[in-house]
């Protein structure tokens, strides 16, 4: 494993693709979320390009709150250089006016209301397995990748503002340690057993569902699903984000595999294309997604402005 921490144009080329591919897989996702496999076949026949939401709230390219709260939390990092709960928490707050008219997940949306009503940043978060912190953490992978332990840690910390909850917390730890993984050039093997092994603190059946993902990988979509699930419960879509990983050769099979797997579509192919991103970076990603998801120049911002914090972190410590 070599670190691509000195390699300046690889390494912001890997948050770009994490950033994106977060954004990309979501949009890709978001038309068929809550779907049935048998219905995505149905209405879409195979997923293989943006799509205006059925529901008529969102038009091709758009993306959900998974990608709105992985911007806040990247924003916040930003402005903190550390990560900081209770700026992240008041950044919640202002945009919870817009969380409350969209597709918001009920456990975020019941932690935005007690922030609301007052409850501090460690006190507001719900106990519940649903999958919002594990979908937003990508930021901290990235920008805090020479020092796994304390990815670890702050993503950890990241979920409980919102999801006081073990295995909420385990997807949130998986996800991140995945892409700090990847950005400093582990094997997949490397990175998966790193995955297990923090995961295991947390949610020991999630590790384990992790770790299968990899050894089901040349089995079929419909496969996986019934050995791993696709509900928004993280302990399904964070596993079968790995297996949508695990089983693919580049970003797009990736992202694909995840809007065209049922269930909670948007979050399943964000978290793939997020932890693919961070593996094949933005050269791999496709132009047209690019050019065609929302404000992509802003993503881009973003995935640049997280370099430099990265980069003055590194410089700033001893």
């Amino acid at each position: 494993m070599n670190s691509n921490s000195d390699s300046s144009s690889d390494l912001k080329n890997l948050f770009e693709g994490c950033i994106l591919g977060v954004a990309i897989g979501d949009a890709l996702g978001m038309p068929a979320e809550g779907m049935r496999i048998e219905e995505i076949r149905e209405t879409y026949g195979y997923i293989e390009d943006f799509h205006p939401s059925p529901l008529g709230d969102l038009n091709t390219g758009e993306w959900t709150d998974d990608t709105e709260q992985m911007i806040i939390l990247a924003e916040s990092i930003i402005d903190r250089i550390y990560l900081d709960p209770e700026d992240f928490a008041a950044k919640l707050m202002s945009w919870a006016e817009n969380a409350f008219k969209i597709r918001t997940g009920p456990t975020t949306r019941q932690a935005l209301r007690n922030l609301l009503r007052g409850a501090p940043w460690d006190k507001a978060g719900v106990d519940s397995a649903t999958c919002g912190a594990a979908m937003r953490v990508a930021p901290i992978g990235l920008v805090y990748h020479f020092n796994l332990d304390l990815v670890d840690r702050y993503a950890a910390i990241s979920a409980s503002v919102t999801h006081r909850n073990y295995s909420a917390i385990a997807g949130a730890v998986a996800v991140a340690t995945a892409i700090s993984c990847l950005v400093s050039d582990f094997s997949d093997d490397e990175m998966l057993l790193e995955v297990v092994s923090r995961t295991k603190k947390y949610d020991k059946l999630m590790s384990e569902k992790i770790e299968y993902s990899k050894e089901i990988k040349d089995r079929e979509l419909e496969y996986a699903v019934e050995k791993l699930g696709n509900s928004i419960m993280t302990w399904d879509v964070v596993p079968m984000a790995f297996y949508c990983f695990f089983s693919s050769n580049d970003f797009s099979d990736a992202v694909k595999k995840g809007a065209n797997v049922g269930g909670d579509t948007d979050s399943i192919a964000a978290i793939a294309g997020g932890i693919s991103g961070a593996k094949f970076g933005e050269k791999a990603i496709p132009n047209n997604w690019k050019r065609r998801v929302k404000d992509s120049s802003y993503l881009f911002e973003i995935a640049e402005l997280l370099y430099e914090t990265h980069k003055k972190i590194v410089t700033l410590s001893p």
